[in-house]
């Protein structure tokens, strides 16, 4: 529960509240309602839609097969110059494409922040006191704990099963090259029943979904709802705060007075409505971002049948690299074993000799592809610039980094070395580098500082000249590391909450 209701505050959230299709929906609760052993391919076909794998790597990632939550309820216009990245206006923001992978920060990785993570951990706590939480204890442990005496670990792959086991074998050699590991750690129900469409969208409901926070929320007599509105501008007068923009259904303008403001927009959407509101106008700040790559891994051994095994498809491993040669900061690396868009990727790659050599390329190759998606540091990743024009669009251009390159070929070549004790190779040939905001871990357009300046915010995400109003979002972050960002996003949000009476 947040803070405020605790105190006997009320709290009203406003939200443009986009949701799934009505269709989708009641296809989605057929298949809740019925074992995974009873699906067919026709009652399936709907939440395949939209997802397909390219030369160029994976599209979008859909909801249920749906794009709903890219969509706009009302022209936002944006001009991206080499970007990527999109605001979210859907009920549950994100989180309903997510891959629920979560990891804390660690302060060594946090430098320029004016807080550590020290004073982030009671409030990782209780963030994951409210979210479902896979983690074991493991290796990962000692730069990054688990913050949790309440997680249950998912059944891994054989795969994983496998990959963690050689990674045991050559603990030392790889701890002594600054290389951790462990499994991976997911905000995923222990119920999960191992269908295999995490990639699409979980039938049961199972990757947490904020909303599921907002469900409960809204039983509480102290909060209130309104979605179908979408926030333009806010202003502070005296003691109050004026809340204004339109309706989503019909363009009309609302306004709305309260005492305080939190904006968790994403930074997209928040910086569009603080810049607009300090008419700070054609005035660029810089984001952060994580420099997002893919890159597959083919391990010596080959396992069988996996297309027949009931796994999970999300992150089953993670590999935190600590090399001096790629950078001072963590470089964070998820790795995914088979799904079936491994197969499709094969098909693509054989083209027309598919029917042919598919079935043998499949047997020799299914069972050793792993996929890694990896993230840097924002110190070493290209930034965005971001400006609000008069007229209401919002431009990103890319800042590039001149150690982005060196710090992915380091890491190559690290993974290369290791390869022997990961019984596995890097196909660095095959590397797929996401354009600057691809892969959704962005930040920092209104830094933390403890003497902020004009468009810079303090500790509790007040912006300059501003009392009442707080960011509650990535906004504040003056770095990003790269161990995922969902739940030290929570964890800020909710120590601001905590400290604002």
């Amino acid at each position: 529960m947040p803070p405020q209701l605790r105190r006997g505050f009320h709290l009203t959230m406003l939200d443009a509240g986009l949701d799934l299709e009505r269709d989708r929906k009641a296809s989605v609760e057929h298949l809740r309602s019925t074992s995974p052993q009873s699906w067919d391919a026709a009652s399936l076909r709907f939440i395949r839609e939209g997802v397909s794998v390219e030369a160029g790597g994976i599209p979008l990632k859909m909801a249920y097969g749906s794009s709903f939550p890219y969509r706009e309820p009302a022209p936002m216009p944006m001009a991206r110059d080499g970007a990527e990245g999109k605001p979210s206006c859907a009920r549950g923001g994100l989180s309903n494409v997510w891959g629920a992978s979560v990891m804390p920060f660690r302060t060594e990785d946090m430098a320029g922040w004016p807080i550590t993570a020290q004073d982030l951990e009671p409030h990782y706590r209780a963030v994951l006191d409210l979210i479902p939480y896979s983690a074991r204890r493991d290796g990962l442990e000692e730069l990054f704990p688990l913050y949790s005496d309440d997680a249950n670990a998912l059944k891994t792959s054989r795969q994983a099963d496998s990959l963690l086991r050689d990674l045991e074998a050559a603990r030392s050699r790889l701890k002594e090259h600054g290389v951790r590991f462990g499994a991976s750690r997911l905000a995923v129900d222990a119920s999960c029943v191992y269908c295999g469409l995490c990639i699409y969208g979980c039938p049961y409901g199972y990757i947490y979904n904020s909303t599921e926070t907002l469900d409960r929320l809204r039983e509480h007599p102290g909060f209130t709802y309104r979605p179908g509105v979408l926030v333009q501008r806010i202003s502070e007068t005296g003691p109050h705060v004026e809340v204004s923009g339109v309706t989503v259904d019909r363009p009309t303008p609302f306004s709305l007075t309260v005492d305080k403001a939190f904006l968790a927009c994403g930074v997209f959407s928040t910086a569009r409505i603080v810049l607009a509101s300090l008419e700070a106008f054609d005035q660029p700040v810089q984001a952060a971002d994580n420099c997002y790559f893919l890159l597959p891994l083919l391990r010596y051994r080959n396992e069988t049948e996996t297309s027949r095994e009931a796994l999970h498809t999300l992150a089953q491993v993670f590999l935190e690299v600590l090399d001096p040669a790629v950078g001072p900061q963590t470089a964070h690396l998820q790795i995914y074993t088979y799904n079936e868009l491994f197969r499709e990727q094969i098909r693509n790659m054989l083209g027309f000799a598919d029917p042919v050599l598919g079935a043998i390329a499949s047997r020799a190759v299914l069972g050793r592809l792993l996929l890694i998606q990896g993230y840097l540091h924002s110190d070493l990743s290209p930034g965005l610039n971001v400006s609000l024009s008069r007229d209401g669009r919002l431009s990103i251009a890319v800042e590039p980094n001149r150690k982005t390159q060196p710090a992915l070929a380091a890491l190559r070549r690290r993974l290369w070395a290791e390869r022997d004790a990961m019984r596995a190779m890097p196909v660095s040939p095959a590397m797929r580098v996401g354009k600057p905001g691809r892969g959704f871990h962005t930040g920092g357009t209104f830094p933390m500082r403890s003497r902020p300046r004009s468009l810079e915010t303090d500790v509790i995400g007040r912006p300059h000249g501003f009392t009442r109003v707080h960011l509650v979002d990535s906004s504040t972050f003056p770095t990003l590391p790269a161990t995922t960002i969902t739940l030290s996003v929570m964890a800020n949000a909710h120590r601001i909450g905590t400290a604002v009476t």
